[in-house]
């Protein structure tokens, strides 16, 4: 069912569209420069975020394996450890601002899946029925 929804996802990141933001659940992610946590997902593997904020407004998201460096040599804002609840939170506030650039909404919703959270994925799903 993951990968059904995986492959559904890239269908949807093309077409997605809103106009009414939600409540980021980072704090201090308005913070122009890079941050970075980390997320438990339910697979078991640990999944690093890194996002540039630039005006307030994440610019670029990037996931990252143990085995893959950082995307910037620039000090980095580490957040460490979040629960998958809270990274859900604030990748859906991504996706769900329209004032974030289309391209960064797509990353986000990669996000949401790498989280692992159930309400990730129900959020998927839920976005997927109204289509």
């Amino acid at each position: 069912m993951r990968s059904a929804k995986i492959g559904f996802l890239a269908l949807l990141a093309a077409t997605l569209f809103w106009s009414e933001p939600s409540a980021a659940g980072l704090g201090e992610m308005h913070v122009d420069g890079w941050h970075t946590w980390q997320v438990d997902n339910a697979d078991g593997d640990v999944v690093q975020f890194y996002v540039l904020v630039e005006d307030g407004k994440p610019a670029r998201i990037h996931s990252l394996s143990w085995n893959c460096r950082k995307p910037t040599k620039e000090a980095v804002s580490d957040h460490g450890a979040v629960s998958p609840e809270e990274s859900y939170a604030w990748f859906r506030a991504v996706v769900e601002d329209a004032a974030v650039d289309e391209r960064v909404r797509d990353a986000a919703l990669f996000g949401l899946v790498e989280s692992g959270s159930d309400d990730a994925f129900e959020y998927i799903d839920r976005i997927l029925s109204q289509r």
